[in-house]
């Protein structure tokens, strides 16, 4: 049964090494099974509507070579559903501990694996932010802990307990080697090449912006649906796509508690503003 409380200090403590040294890490069990097919059968109501059929060949609109979108972004404007997930246990606890009390939200939305098709080439999310130019080095040292601004929960809606089923895969450690991978479709850093993330649906991995991973290629006859939550810390500006002039609708704020809003983006002013 999922659970909707936060983990004790001896549960998170092992789940969180494990995170800080590899780059990544499983939790079993988040969600019931019925809230994952809530959550797909509400993301496919999402995906029919005429917005995106309208943006096909747009090129930001990440899609599987110009064809059917792939991701769907800012998932909390759609329904309540989705909005509240983001104060959901024991996500938000877990994001406040690694990233502060400060912490929000930068990305909500959901992958589909179709057949053979998706994000399958490992990269990091975003930008490089410790980068390691001398060839001579291998990485950072690994009696440091790399510091964490940005971090995925990336929930599984369906099972992915198989490679056939496109699980996520990453390389353990790779968030120490200060680079991009060194092969986009077989890396290897420090002796470890890829691993796969074998989850059932419900549960969910923590993964470090920094980290090697893409989505294994889905060979299998049905959708690999992976939900996904980023949260930053709160130097880390929200950018919600498209951007430029974006503005957070009023009825998402309707009814939030202060925990809520400050992950939806309300801060005291500080440094920076």
């Amino acid at each position: 049964m999922a659970r909707q409380e936060p983990l004790t200090d001896e549960e998170i403590q092992p789940i969180l090494e494990d995170f800080y040294e590899n780059g990544a890490t499983i939790i079993r069990n988040v969600l019931s099974r019925e809230e994952c097919q809530q959550i797909c059968d509400r993301v496919d109501q999402i995906f029919s509507e005429p917005y995106f059929s309208e943006m096909r060949n747009v090129k930001n609109l990440q899609s599987s070579d110009g064809g059917d979108p792939i991701v769907v972004h800012r998932l909390f404007e759609c329904d309540r559903l989705f909005r509240d997930l983001l104060v959901r246990e024991p996500i938000i606890s877990i994001a406040e501990t690694v990233l502060g009390s400060e912490c929000h939200c930068i990305a909500q939305g959901c992958i589909l694996n179709r057949s053979d098709l998706g994000i399958n080439r490992f990269h990091v999310d975003d930008s490089l932010e410790f980068p390691i130019t001398e060839k001579n080095i291998e990485g950072h040292d690994r009696r440091l802990r790399m510091p964490v601004f940005r971090m995925s929960f990336q929930i599984a809606l369906t099972d992915q307990h198989e490679d056939r089923y496109g699980p996520s895969q990453f390389v353990p450690g790779s968030h120490y080697s200060g680079r991009r991978p060194n092969d986009p479709d077989n890396p290897s850093f420090a002796g470890h090449g890829p691993t796969s993330l074998l989850m059932e649906a419900g549960d969910l991995y923590l993964l470090s912006s920094q980290t090697w991973h893409r989505a294994a290629p889905n060979t299998s006859n049905r959708i690999r649906y992976l939900f996904h939550q980023v949260y930053g810390q709160r130097f880390v500006a929200q950018r919600f796509w498209p951007y430029l002039n974006y503005r957070l609708p009023d009825y998402v704020l309707e009814g939030a508690n202060e925990r809520l809003l400050r992950v939806l983006g309300k801060h005291p002013e500080m440094a920076y503003g």
